[in-house]
């Protein structure tokens, strides 16, 4: 799965030269928002229910969660529907975004899609099938990225960007559904048992709806913000500017995060303090490989944006040499938080969340509050963010220590 992951970000870090020069800043501000929203209103759009897939007692009352998804994502996607229908100008104006109004139809459609491939994803972890996962996650990069160069070929504006992204996200699911559909699934559903499981499992949406809800509105709130106080160019020029910083680390990073986690959990809680030594070895290991990076971030990242985005994102350059920080402690400190799930610290990591949306909505209402031009508004938001990131690392540490101690 993780090689499918690389694989998808490569595809992307290729193709991205060539989209750049089809689409204008403005054309991707308004793409990055809307994939904002998206990413809000998708991860509770089956109330997280979609966790119990792989963890039923049986195949049958696993299907029947699948069936229960599927219910709530319908009545999610028409709200969302029935809510743009009639109050999309409203919504748009107040987030700064009027050029999106146009495209409100594609967002429903965006979150359905999304919906349907993760349950049928969570259904293919229970099946283990994971090279068919890691085949769709590739798919969806490589048929994402073609369409939206297609479209900038056609001159589709913003439409192409968004439709591409949608395309690209719907790939993939007739692979992970075949099996759900093979096995007769259909034939399985009862709506008593549909009901059943929806209680069974009632502390998913209780819980760990509401912490991946806040958890994604404090990483997608700042293009909201940027896009409200900055405009949709500003918006475009930041979103290239961290997806492309942000590839070559998280390549790394996530493959990183994934090792530790395996040692840590093999370690187990009986010996905390080898996973300490694990740590500090890992940190000092990660900023050896960072360091050179950041560097040439900011002392070339305006000249090397224009040399292979075009000459049009020469600022997003300047962004980027401003995000290299947040992106270097990310970098730094995430892999070595996995100790969070190994120790079962699930409310420390929500208290975690719940500050860093509080220091996003900070560093953005002193941006709006003192007129603050769009680099120190980043500034300030890169900042907050490294202070999160070191605070969770200090966190980890903490439990570490105080694990040590019960020995």
């Amino acid at each position: 799965m993780s090689s499918g992951t690389a694989i998808a970000q490569i595809i992307g870090t290729i193709t991205y030269p060539i989209i750049t020069r089809y689409y204008t800043p403005d054309e991707f501000g308004v793409f990055v928002t809307y994939s904002s929203i998206i990413a809000i209103l998708s991860i509770i759009s089956s109330l997280k229910y979609e966790f119990a897939i792989p963890i039923a007692e049986s195949e049958e009352k696993a299907v029947n969660i699948v069936f229960l998804c599927v219910g709530i994502l319908i009545i999610y996607s028409s709200i969302i529907f029935l809510a743009l229908l009639l109050y999309s100008n409203e919504i748009f104006s107040l987030l700064g975004n009027e050029h999106l109004n146009q495209y409100w139809y594609l967002i429903p459609i965006g979150v359905s899609f999304i919906g349907i491939y993760s349950l049928f994803m969570y259904w293919s972890f229970r099946k283990k099938e994971y090279l068919a996962i890691s085949k769709t996650t590739i798919s969806q990069s490589f048929f994402g990225n073609i369409s939206k160069i297609g479209f900038g070929f056609l001159n589709m504006g913003a439409f192409g960007l968004i439709f591409g992204d949608i395309l690209g996200k719907s790939a993939g699911i007739t692979v992970l559904s075949k099996s759900f559909i093979n096995n007769k699934c259909f034939s399985k559903a009862n709506l008593s048992e549909i009901i059943e499981q929806s209680k069974r499992y009632i502390k998913f949406p209780i819980y760990s709806a509401p912490s991946k809800l806040l958890n994604t509105l404090g990483v997608q709130l700042p293009v909201i913000f940027i896009t409200l106080l900055y405009g949709s160019s500003v918006a475009g020029f930041f979103g290239l500017s961290h997806t492309i910083v942000s590839i070559p680390m998280s390549l790394i990073g996530t493959s990183v995060g994934n090792v530790f986690y395996g040692e840590a959990a093999s370690i187990g809680r009986k010996n905390p303090k080898k996973i300490k030594e694990l740590s500090n070895n890992l940190l000092k290991k990660l900023i050896a490989i960072g360091i050179i990076p950041l560097i040439t971030l900011i002392l070339f990242g305006p000249i090397l944006f224009k040399f292979v985005f075009g000459s049009n994102w020469y600022q997003a350059g300047i962004y980027a040499q401003i995000i290299a920080f947040l992106v270097f402690f990310r970098f730094m400190f995430t892999p070595i938080t996995n100790i969070f799930s190994v120790f079962e610290r699930q409310k420390e990591e929500l208290y975690l969340d719940s500050f860093r949306l509080v220091l996003v909505l900070i560093a953005f209402g002193i941006s709006k509050y003192v007129n603050l031009d769009s680099f120190w508004a980043i500034g300030l938001y890169s900042l907050a963010m490294c202070i999160v990131y070191f605070v969770t690392y200090i966190y980890a540490q903490k439990i570490l220590n105080d694990e040590i101690k019960k020995i």
